[in-house]
């Protein structure tokens, strides 16, 4: 008892040293990393939470100096022991002895301390299992912002230092994700290819980082090592080039096809040093169940996959206002007419003012009316004509009027004025307003109760009539069918129509004195030539 008390002591005295150490050197690393990048833990080994993407694979995972192991011997009286690997890379269990494990595989030490001991417990059933994953330092090296050293734990894999979070939360964008190269302390090399992981999270790709690491992160150089993947998949875009690369990497790595892919229809594109241009016509189909090899692609290959085409696609149009059931409406391409969309709305309600109603058209799309803007400023407008010309394009542009007749169309049955219907097309179908509305320089502008064949000045009568600022002389109609202002002795007053009477400008004295003082210049010009010419 009193050996095994004793033995117990060295253990927690271990135990105690190897967490000092660790404190010790979190704060001279602290020294070169920020807290964000740093990854450190200040606490008992025992008590870490370790960082996995799940279980240890016993035969990936390599043992070294500081990972704790939990031993269990079930025999007539149950043993415990929780012993740590020593720096010098051996691990002491009481009453068995102490043996070398660091730098094999999990599964190796198991296999080795299990055996060690079954030579002292002869019988019963023993366990080695790991507790606690250590934690150790990993330099990041190559073509970085700033080349730093991280700690990290035995779980994590190299993305966690080449993908590293600054402390603004950004990844360092000129890090390479392929072509990864990882220097050991024994002198053995080995590669990572993160973009290759991501798409098949395949650990082969990315593996488990070990003590003393040194990762070293090419330079990314996309706009001549890369290849492109366009088309139906998930995600399209310019990605790294590695030696090896085939069209079924480049495909995961481009997160798969979708589901709309036509995988017989798949074409790469190469273009070879004299800038010929190649193209190959490709099965991702026939690749996948080995009929055809996999294509092996060259440096700036770019591979379009190719969507099913569908012909019959979303097609719809918006019916608001007079009618029984508002909303939008399917339609086919090419075959839909008007008279039928408004069929199946249920018709007009007997407050719809077919005369007034409207289809509205956009050819333009949102994401274009900028550029159209500019594009319709080319035609070297005087800059009298250019301030109503940029009016009537900023209508045009967010919202063509289509030429319709409702009434003579449903109210006369005049099939002629149906109108085929494209997708994303507008129909209003006005409400009867039975007035028209005056404003302007009127006693008492608003609205008067329309009457059949009445002109204007009727209508300005029942306002009150003008006021002493009126601008008789130009009087407008505002059509309420196109919003178009016409001359009231061209056009007659229907329901829903505007009659706009503007103000006559207030001119002080000093125009008028200076509008004269030309006008008889000018007379005195003429006079003065005419008197020339006489003689």
């Amino acid at each position: 008892m009193r050996i095994f008390t004793s033995i117990v002591i060295v253990f927690l005295l271990s135990v105690n040293g190897h967490a000092q150490l660790f404190d010790k050197n979190s704060d001279r690393q602290n020294n070169n990393t920020t807290p964000q990048t740093q990854m450190k833990q200040t606490e008992s080994p025992l008590l870490r939470t370790a960082i996995q993407d799940g279980p240890v694979d016993p035969k990936e995972y390599i043992v070294g100096p500081g990972d704790v192991f939990s031993v269990n011997i079930w025999a007539a009286a149950p043993i415990n022991f929780q012993v740590p690997v020593t720096p010098e890379g051996t691990v002491i269990i009481p009453t068995v002895g102490e043996f070398n494990i660091s730098g094999k595989t999990l599964e190796e030490a198991k296999t080795l301390a299990l055996q060690e001991i079954k030579k002292k417990y002869l019988s019963g059933i023993s366990s080695f299992t790991l507790l606690q994953p250590r934690t150790f330092s990993v330099t990041l090296r190559g073509a970085v912002k700033n080349e730093m050293t991280f700690y990290v734990q035995s779980t994590q894999r190299v993305d966690a230092v080449v993908n590293y979070l600054d402390e603004k939360g950004k990844r360092d964008s000129l890090i390479a994700q392929r072509n990864i190269i990882i220097l050991h302390k024994n002198g053995t090399t080995s590669s990572a290819d993160l973009e290759k992981y991501y798409a098949t999270l395949n650990t082969l790709y990315n593996p488990l980082l070990r003590d003393g690491d040194v990762v070293i992160a090419p330079k990314k150089n996309i706009k001549s090592d890369f290849f492109g993947v366009y088309g139906a998949v998930n995600k399209e875009g310019q990605y790294e080039y590695a030696e090896g690369d085939s069209l079924l990497t480049a495909i995961k790595i481009a997160r798969g096809t979708t589901s709309l892919a036509d995988s017989d229809n798949i074409v790469i594109t190469r273009i070879d040093s004299l800038q010929q241009t190649t193209t190959f016509h490709v099965s991702l189909r026939k690749i996948i169940n080995g009929s055809e090899p996999n294509f092996i692609l060259h440096r700036g290959d770019r591979i379009t996959v190719y969507p099913i085409y569908i012909n019959n696609r979303d097609a719809k149009v918006e019916i608001h206002g007079e009618v029984k059931f508002p909303g939008f409406y399917p339609i086919t391409k090419d075959s839909t007419y008007l008279s039928e969309v408004i069929a199946l709305a249920g018709g007009f309600t007997e407050r719809a003012s077919l005369n007034n109603s409207q289809l509205f058209r956009r050819s333009v799309n949102p994401s274009d009316i900028s550029i159209e803007r500019l594009e319709s400023g080319r035609g070297g407008l005087t800059s009298e004509d250019s301030a109503y010309y940029y009016l009537e394009t900023d209508i045009r542009i967010n919202r063509e009027l289509v030429v319709a007749d409702f009434y003579d169309l449903f109210q006369n049955k005049n099939t002629a004025k149906d109108i085929l219907l494209r997708d994303g097309d507008y129909i209003n179908i006005a409400v009867k307003k039975k007035t028209v509305y005056v404003f302007g320089q009127v006693i008492t502008p608003g609205h008067i109760l329309f009457a059949e064949g009445k002109d204007y000045k009727y209508y300005i009568q029942k306002a009150g009539g003008l006021t002493d600022d009126a601008r008789s002389g130009d009087i407008k109609i505002i059509k309420a069918s196109t919003r178009q202002w016409v001359d009231p002795g061209k056009t007659t007053i229907e329901e829903g129509d505007y009659v706009w009477i503007p103000k006559e400008p207030y001119r002080t004295f000093a125009y008028y004195l200076d509008v004269y003082s030309k006008v008889f210049g000018i007379l005195g010009t003429v006079a003065t030539l005419y008197l020339l010419i006489k003689q």
